[in-house]
């Protein structure tokens, strides 16, 4: 070979950029914006993990909610309140006619907001538990309840979050005032009973909590969805999975019933001269667990029964309008 040519062969190897900025950057450029996408969202996971495994402090959250146990009454006291004068108080607010447009795009991303915000609750709080399951089997995974992984860890984080958002998830009722939606009892009924249950249950410490968190955060990251598209132009899209959503929350509380019956029953028929069988959870605990779960069973299965089962009446409330907003 032509030494000439030797030459020409080995530069055009070692000088790559020789070839045109646009040819090298054309191809991977959309690739590029999607990493860096995926890289920002893995990121802000990231940091919400080590937050969760180096910052939260869960024993500290669980003190201040056990010495200020009162503030929960004071909170679903002016809640309550609030729904009962809240259709007067926003149409003085608004002078009978609210800002529509803005109402819609608030609530669209308040929606999706809680979307991701249970999704990623889910994710965090869902494969533990799944885990213990396989491997500790049901009755320890419900029975035993392991501290660190309930204080502490981004396990413990997604958990002490769940029990702490149930005081923003009362916003939902703001908006749906604002918006002149009819509350029904049991939308209330089910803020009030689960944001007492959160507090009650996180500043106990009881083993059958993770599987109150999983089951929520799983339903309300698909529920949540549903009402963001429907909000955003998609409604006819996704009005047909609306009793779809009504049965996952009723399986919500068929299995919370099981989870807090089970145990209930461990507690009534456990010998008292021996070592508890179920130490994770106190019969209190368990048994006002069950008592909410009975409650809401029953008001979700009558409004899919009135809304899905029986023939509606001529000029009677639309099914959608009856499930508009629970949770």
């Amino acid at each position: 070979m032509p030494a000439i040519w030797r030459l020409r062969t080995s530069a055009w190897c070692t000088t790559a950029p020789v070839l045109p900025r646009p040819f090298l950057e054309k191809t991977p450029r959309r690739s590029r914006l999607r990493t860096a996408s995926v890289r920002s969202r893995g990121g802000k996971m990231q940091w919400l993990d080590n937050y969760g495994d180096h910052r939260y402090d869960g024993h500290a959250v669980q003190k201040w909610l056990e010495t200020n146990v009162d503030v929960c009454v004071y909170i679903a006291g002016a809640y309550l309140a609030f729904v009962f004068s809240g259709p007067k108080v926003m149409k003085a607010l608004f002078n009978g006619k609210p800002p529509v447009s803005i109402i819609k795009k608030a609530w669209a991303l308040w929606n999706i907001a809680l979307s991701v915000f249970s999704m990623y609750g889910w994710l965090r709080v869902g494969p533990p538990l799944l885990r213990h399951l396989m491997k500790d089997g049901l009755h320890d995974t419900l029975c035993t309840f392991h501290d660190d992984e309930f204080y502490t860890t981004k396990v413990g984080f997604a958990i002490g979050m769940f029990a702490i958002s149930k005081v923003p998830e009362f916003i939902d009722t703001v908006f749906l005032l604002t918006k002149g939606v009819k509350l029904s009892f049991l939308s209330w009924f089910h803020h009030v009973t689960t944001f007492l249950f959160a507090w009650y249950s996180y500043q106990k410490g009881t083993s059958i909590f993770i599987c109150a968190a999983a089951m929520n955060y799983f339903v309300h990251s698909i529920m949540y969805l549903y009402f963001f598209l429907s909000e955003v132009g998609y409604k006819d899209l996704v009005k047909p999975y609306a009793m779809y959503i009504t049965l996952l929350q009723i399986a919500q509380m068929v299995g919370g019933l099981f989870v807090s019956g089970y145990v209930t029953f461990q507690k009534l028929t456990e010998d008292s001269t021996k070592p508890s069988n179920c130490p994770g959870t106190s019969l209190s605990s368990a048994r006002a667990q069950l008592v909410i779960y009975i409650f809401n069973f029953y008001l979700f299965s009558e409004m899919f029964i009135k809304g899905y089962v029986l023939p509606r009446k001529a000029g009677g409330t639309p099914r959608t309008a009856a499930a508009k907003k629970v949770e």
